[in-house]
């Protein structure tokens, strides 16, 4: 025969009354606490994986060969064994105070700290792009489409007196006259003062244009090198007696002449066309609003 049991069902309520199943199930079913929930597993996981690493300074083979390759540079010469102890030193308290800053946040809203970082990937993309040597064929192709850049420019070395008509009635008429009178061993004390200077050496006529004027610039360029004075020519500024010291033509563009130059420009150019390309690339990802 069966036998009904005389003990009372068990009723698990919280303090609320609701039993402990409907309330669980009610918690759980909760956005707001699975994401508190989550956000606690992501910070626990995070400190298990960290361990102690945030308290361990590793000063590896490859630091301290790092270290003995910048005393090098700087000296010349090996770092003895209490100067490589002092080197290391150096970089375990250059390490704390880093991470220690890092973990006050004191990097928050620095904008060194944000510019260099920046720069810092700037340079990653660029070396990037650069882990391979062009061929010769490219730098070829380079130079060919820049010739201009590396021809040289005629140059002329030149000395010259001036007469400001700010400063004479007649300028030009005593330039003349110093021309006929000229002491060869005196004529830096001759004329007036000339705020750029009384002689030029290796310039190019894109700068004697810039100084004194196309018009100037265009006889000067018609003048034979020659150690005796002429003039008096006239520029934007006033009247000038010449001694051509020097002059050599333009020169065309050689590539064996100029092929390290032309290989600098190429890195140059691939180094920014890689920061660029990578920038639109990370900039593509992003979502920016104004107000």
């Amino acid at each position: 025969m069966r036998c009904a049991s005389s003990a009372a069902p068990v009723d698990r309520r919280h303090d609320g009354g609701i039993p402990w199943g409907a309330w669980s199930r009610r918690v759980l079913r909760d956005p707001l606490f699975v994401f508190l929930l989550v956000g606690l597993a992501v910070f626990a996981l995070d400190e298990l994986l960290r361990g102690d690493d945030s308290r361990t300074v590793v000063v590896t083979a490859a630091h301290q060969d790092r270290l003995v390759e910048l005393w090098q540079a700087q000296t010349g010469r090996s770092p003895s064994p209490s100067e490589l102890a002092a080197l290391i030193e150096d970089h375990v308290r250059e390490e704390i105070l880093v991470r220690e800053a890092k973990r006050l946040r004191l990097d928050d809203g620095d904008t060194v700290i944000r510019r260099r970082l920046a720069q810092k990937l700037s340079f990653l993309s660029e070396d990037m792009a650069t882990l391979e040597e062009p061929e010769e064929a490219a730098l070829r192709a380079y130079f060919e489409k820049h010739r201009r850049r590396y021809e040289r420019p005629a140059v002329l070395s030149f000395s010259h007196i001036y007469f400001s008509p700010d400063k004479r009635e007649d300028a030009a008429a005593d330039a003349r006259r110093a021309l006929a009178e000229m002491d060869p061993e005196a004529w830096r004390s001759t004329g007036d003062p000339f705020m750029l200077g009384r002689t030029y050496a290796h310039s190019s006529l894109a700068r004697v244009r810039r100084d004194f004027g196309d018009g100037f610039a265009a006889e000067l360029d018609e003048l034979e090198e020659a150690p005796h004075w002429r003039g008096p020519l006239q520029s934007g500024h006033g009247f000038h007696l010449l001694r051509v010291d020097a002059k050599s033509p333009a020169l065309g563009a050689d590539f064996a002449a100029v092929a390290q130059r032309v290989a600098m420009d190429f890195d140059t150019e691939r180094r920014a066309a890689a920061n660029r390309a990578h920038f639109e690339e990370l900039r593509a990802q992003y979502r920016v609003e104004l107000p």
